[in-house]
């Protein structure tokens, strides 16, 4: 039984040993990631890697904590948190205000109860994958269809 618990704490990054940040392919490879800035992929993967298997909804993207981290800017940071919260990565779990900092949710894990932070939107069971927009999808299909025009009009002439 405590092996089972140990493999778990392990499978979910918990364990003793390194944590890592699994973002699946199907994200990696998606158009919507595609289309997002590097700043905001950087950001994107910084956030991420504050999750912990149970604070998604408690992550911090404070300037000063991530100047360390290579930010020079409190300007492009806060253009890439717009752009991530706009294309639906991350959703504000609270809003900040006098000494108290915004928190944040990555979109494609659920949202975790985070006890004591007073967070603004509810536990999830399923993460919400906000980030996939139906006009992505559309546009998709068009590009497929004209790439086949293409090339059933190449094999004509």
């Amino acid at each position: 039984m405590a092996n089972e618990a140990k493999r778990r704490q392990k499978a979910k990054g918990r364990g003793k040993t390194h944590s890592y940040l699994g973002i699946p392919h199907y994200i990696l490879r998606s158009p919507e990631f595609g289309r997002l800035s590097p700043a905001a992929v950087k950001l994107l993967i910084e956030l991420a890697a504050k999750f912990n298997g149970a604070n998604n909804g408690d992550i911090s993207a404070v300037f000063k904590q991530l100047r360390d981290r290579g930010w020079k800017s409190p300007g492009t940071l806060n253009a890439a948190l717009k752009e991530l919260i706009g294309a639906g990565w991350l959703v504000c779990t609270r809003h900040g205000g006098k000494n108290r900092c915004s928190l944040y949710a990555v979109t494609w894990w659920p949202v975790d109860a985070c006890e004591g932070k007073s967070l603004e939107v509810r536990a999830e069971k399923v993460a919400s994958h906000a980030w996939r927009k139906t006009d992505s999808v559309v546009a998709m299909r068009t590009n497929v269809v004209a790439i086949r025009t293409n090339d059933d009009h190449q094999e004509a002439a």
